[in-house]
């Protein structure tokens, strides 16, 4: 029962003194973790200062700096393993611990710690045993405990040397951070380009700049070239030379001096490129990092749509148009639908125009629509802002026209008379009126003034002048002397598709039943289906005289006498023509020939489509009967078409041989022309007895009349004196 006690008290001793030590080897391992700490980062401090140093110094490229990084990380790894892996591997028992400060105090043999320890916590084991003494073992573990707990186990780590370790500890803590405060843009700069790759360089005396640089890449236009400019800054000598180095993706790569601009400015003409292209420059003491060419597609205009819906289209216009060219016109109040396609994606539009407002509207970056209501012409360029970099488009110009509706256009004409008319004329009138979009309405009218005479109607012209310059209340009275007869032609149509509308209209004036002196004037009018309301256009006014008949039969019949004289005229020419023909004896003068019978025939031309044209004028004015006409086209106006058209035609013929290989014969020409002066002759002959005719037939007219005069002025006698006899 006693061995109970004692064995308790043993332990308890044993659990002091291993606590004791326990908290000894606690603070050993947190020193050890203290040095192993101060002892890395020492090592990392002195290689980033030569990391530092050496780039600074060799400017480091990053295949070099990879490997430096490698060297430090097998430098850190090493003592890691050394100062704490080693260390702390293992757990460490009291004893060992023991050990431990027994080596670090360097204590003589029977000052040991770690005999004592063992004597407290491995001699109670031994109680048990019978073959031992026991109160020897008691009295051992009683006088070793005594000794250990009297040790100052606290002071077993020097605090001064863990002071040390701290101080140096934030030392090296504060260094850099010193160093970064002290000199932020190396310390960047340093970071920059160990732990991001950059390969910016350190600062020298002389210092390269590529103007237009973005994150390493200077950016051109594909198959296009471009100025590469290099700014250079010296401290002290300046720069003469700038070398720029090219290297391709092929593998392929170049030096080249770059061109002085000016001092401190160095540029090169880079060639269209279409793959990138990696590239440094050096001067002075100073180089560039390494940069990139990289070419990419300039902005552009693939396709421009324009699309416009108007009231009067069925269907939208839809065209794809060249916008250089101007080549698009749209109708007034348009609603334009402008799309545009462009090769790569777009940040922006710049619209440069005073004409009109445009707001994009985008979807994928390629793909934008702009609307607009069209009133006017417009004119703007586009420029386009490329959405990856900062590269435009060159400015391309748009211009949209107006296609304006106009007004109907109107041509009247009339054939067959003159200005000067007989009261029983017929005219006939020819109107054709064309039209963008489509005719509505044709018809013309004629203005029917009600004076008799001469003098009437021009004293009602003055008069109505007059009125408009001072003003008259009667003036709308005295133009009730103006009668207005529509005549409708066309339409109305509804709808108006018609663009061109071709019209005849005969008038007789013997309907109009108007006496010589009298002024009629006839004007058209058409109309069209604009949508902004129909437009009327008139065309001028026709006007006719009306004269008497055997008036305006003297002036046929002057017209015709001078007629005949002309073709006595060219029957002269003719009769030349014969004579030069006889008496030549070579064909030297074929060409001159020629042209004389031409001379002629025309001459016969005109004459016989004006007499044709003066016998249609008698005809509408009424002016003789049908044997009039007859007699004047069998005799003459046949004949006349005959000479032109066949015998002139076949002398013509004859005459062109005359230059060729096989010519005709002299004898057969002069034959022909002796023909064609005999028909002449007899047309002239003809024309005189028609005169004669004429004359005949004016006097007769003239004995009518006058006989019908008489026997109108005897009834009005009679008549008078019938009247006088009832009144008396």
């Amino acid at each position: 029962m006693s061995s109970t006690p004692r064995s308790d008290e043993f332990e308890a001793l044993q659990q002091t003194i291993s606590g004791k030590l326990e908290r000894v080897g606690v603070a050993l391992r947190r020193h050890t973790l203290l040095e192993a700490t101060v002892r890395i980062f020492t090592a990392l401090l002195g290689l980033a200062s030569l990391s530092l140093l050496f780039d600074w110094w060799l400017e480091l490229s990053l295949v070099a700096r990879a490997l430096y990084l490698l060297v430090c990380l097998a430098v850190v790894g090493y003592l890691f393993y050394r100062y704490v892996y080693l260390p702390l591997r293992g757990s460490l028992s009291s004893i060992d611990i023991a050990n431990l400060i027994d080596r670090s105090k360097k204590v003589l043999p029977q000052q040991a710690l770690a005999p004592r320890v063992a004597s407290v916590l491995q001699l109670p084991n031994h109680l048990t045993q019978t073959e031992q003494s026991q109160p020897m073992i008691e009295q051992a573990v009683r006088s070793n405990y005594q000794q250990l707990s009297q040790y100052p186990f606290q002071e077993v780590i020097d605090s001064r040397h863990t002071r040390n370790c701290l101080l140096i500890l934030l030392a090296l803590i504060l260094i850099p951070v010193g160093f970064g405060l002290g000199l932020p843009e190396a310390g960047r700069l340093w970071s920059q380009r160990w732990f991001a790759g950059s390969n910016e360089p350190w600062p020298r005396n002389t210092r390269l700049t590529v103007v237009g640089l973005q994150a390493g890449q200077w950016i051109l236009p594909r198959g296009e070239s471009a100025a590469l400019q290099i700014l250079v800054e010296d401290q002290e000598e300046p720069t003469e030379s700038v070398w720029l180095h090219l290297a391709g993706e092929d593998g392929s790569s170049e030096t080249i001096t770059m061109n002085r601009f000016q001092a401190g400015d160095f540029r090169y003409e880079v060639p269209p490129l279409q793959l990138p292209v990696q590239a440094y420059a050096w001067g002075g003491d100073g180089e560039t990092a390494p940069f990139e060419i990289v070419p990419i597609d300039r902005p552009r205009i693939t396709d421009l749509k324009i699309k416009a819906t108007h009231p009067r289209l069925s269907e939208p216009f839809v065209s794809h148009f060249s916008a250089s060219e101007g080549n698009v016109r749209l109708l007034p109040q348009s609603k334009v639908l402008l799309e545009l396609t462009t090769n790569v994606k777009v940040r922006e539009i710049d619209v440069d125009s005073e004409d009109v407002l445009l707001q994009w509207k985008g979807t994928d970056g390629k793909h934008f629509q702009a609307e607009w209501t069209h009133e006017k012409p417009v004119n703007f360029r586009l420029t386009l802002h490329s959405a990856e970099h900062e590269i435009h488009s060159h400015p391309r110009p748009v211009s949209i026209g107006v296609q304006p509706d106009r007004g109907p256009r109107l041509s009247f004409r009339y054939s067959g008379v003159r200005q000067r008319i007989t009261a029983d004329a017929t005219i006939p009138f020819s109107i054709i009126a064309r039209d963008d979009f489509g005719i509505r309405w044709v018809g013309m009218d004629s203005n029917l003034p009600l004076a008799e005479t001469e003098t009437k109607i021009k004293q009602n012209v003055t008069e109505a002048a007059l009125d408009q310059v001072f003003g008259n209340p009667q003036a709308d009275k005295k133009q009730q002397a103006v009668t207005k007869k529509e005549y409708p032609l066309y339409g109305p149509a509804d709808p108006a598709v018609e663009n061109v509308v071709e019209e005849e209209q005969r008038v007789s004036i013997s309907e109009l039943k108007l006496s010589p002196g009298a002024v009629v004037t006839f004007q058209s009018h058409a109309e069209d289906n604009c949508y902004t309301g129909v437009q009327k256009t008139s065309s001028r006014q026709l006007v006719f005289r009306v004269v008497k008949p055997e008036e305006l039969f003297r002036e046929i019949l002057l017209r015709q006498q001078q007629l005949r004289s002309r073709l006595r005229k060219a029957r002269d020419q003719a009769e030349q023509l014969r004579d030069q023909l006889k008496l030549a004896q070579s064909l030297d003068q074929a060409a001159d020939w020629m042209r004389q019978h031409q001379l002629v025939r025309r001459e016969v031309g005109q004459i016989s489509h004006a007499l044709n044209g003066s016998v249609e004028e008698m005809k509408l004015n009424q002016l003789g009967g049908e044997e009039t006409y007859q007699l004047i086209t069998q005799t003459v106006l046949k004949p006349l078409e005959n000479l032109h058209d066949r015998e002139m035609e076949l002398q013509q013929q004859s005459l062109e041989t005359l230059r060729g290989d096989t010519p005709d014969p002299l004898e057969q020409i002069h034959t022909r022309q002796d023909e064609i002066l005999k028909t002449m002759d007899q047309i002239l002959n003809n024309m005189a007895q028609w005169d004669s005719f004429i004359d005949v037939v004016n006097q007769l007219n003239a004995v009518i009349k006058l006989e019908q005069l008489v026997k109108e002025k005897t009834e009005e006698l009679k008549k008078k004196q019938v009247n006088s006899i009832f009144d008396n």
